[in-house]
Parts: structure tokens; C-alpha cells; sequence
């Protein structure tokens, strides 16, 4: 299990770093910058007050790694529980992804405290949805898969 939770981290962390490459591409086109992108995330702990200033912006970076972390974790521990997950890992990805982003969506977000000013706007619904599919959960999938693969030869 603590293999588990370890390769969970390695595969969060990962894509924690490779999910932010299109998020800020997207944002930054729209005229989002990468301080309100992350003071973004921030709002749903500290709502407006996460506009303020620095603290916000490192705030929303670690509830983004938080956010990577934690279901990496989880999928890893499915992985250890149920190994077949492993094997379809172009298609466990996406659905954890589709997971994700639905859960932040109709459960996080609105028992959380976020909200935007008027000169930050969310992602649009379908490339926030891919980007959380294919940017989120398929890294953390085949991270996990390609880590894993050595136990299986074993």
C-alpha cells in the first residue's frame, strides 16, 4: 500500500506540472494571466480575498498539486487493489479525468467559497473538460502504469 500511495504522489506531482502547461496557454490567450489562474483556485477557500495579493497565488498552487495529488493517490490505490485498471490505463485516465472534473464542478466548487472578479473568467466547459481528461487524468494513468509495469513483470 505505501508503494502505492508513493508512485500516487510521483504520477500527482507529474501532472500537476503537465496540467498546468495547457491551462496557462488557454488562460493566458484569454487574457487570464498565471497570478489570477492560480488566485483562481485559491477563491474557493478564501473567496475574493485570494485577489489580494501573493498569498492567493501560492494558496491556489498548492490546492493545484493538492488537486493533482490526491486523486493520482487514489487511482493508484485502485491500481494496487484491482490491477486489471492498470491494463486499460488510455481509458481509466479519461474517466478519471471526466471524475474529476464533474466532482470539482457540481460538488467542490459549490460548497466552496469561489468566486471571480469581473476580469477573471473560468474555462469554457469543453476545454476545461478536456483538459482535465487528457492534461489530468491520462498522465496520472499511464505515469502510474508505466511505474507499475515492472511489479508485473515480476
Amino acid at each position: 500500500m505505501s508503494r502505492a500511495v508513493k508512485i500516487g504522489l510521483s504520477a500527482g506531482l507529474t501532472a500537476g506540472v503537465i496540467v498546468l502547461v495547457p491551462v496557462l496557454i488557454l488562460q493566458l490567450a484569454r487574457g487570464i494571466g498565471i497570478v489570477p489562474e492560480m488566485q483562481l483556485a485559491a477563491s474557493s477557500l478564501t473567496g475574493m480575498a485570494a485577489y489580494a495579493g501573493a498569498t492567493g497565488f501560492v494558496l491556489g498552487t498548492l490546492l493545484h498539486f493538492f488537486v493533482s495529488i490526491v486523486p493520482a493517490v487514489a487511482y493508484a490505490l485502485v491500481v494496487w487493489q484491482v490491477p486489471v485498471v492498470d491494463r486499460w490505463a488510455w481509458i481509466g485516465g479519461p474517466v478519471l479525468g471526466i471524475i474529476l472534473f464533474f466532482f470539482m464542478g457540481f460538488v467542490v466548487l459549490p460548497l466552496s467559497a469561489f468566486t471571480t472578479p469581473a476580469s477573471v473568467t473560468p474555462m469554457p466547459f469543453v476545454p476545461a473538460l478536456l483538459i482535465h481528461m487528457f492534461g489530468l487524468g491520462l498522465p496520472i494513468s499511464l505515469i502510474i502504469q508505466r511505474i507499475w509495469e515492472p511489479r508485473r513483470a515480476v
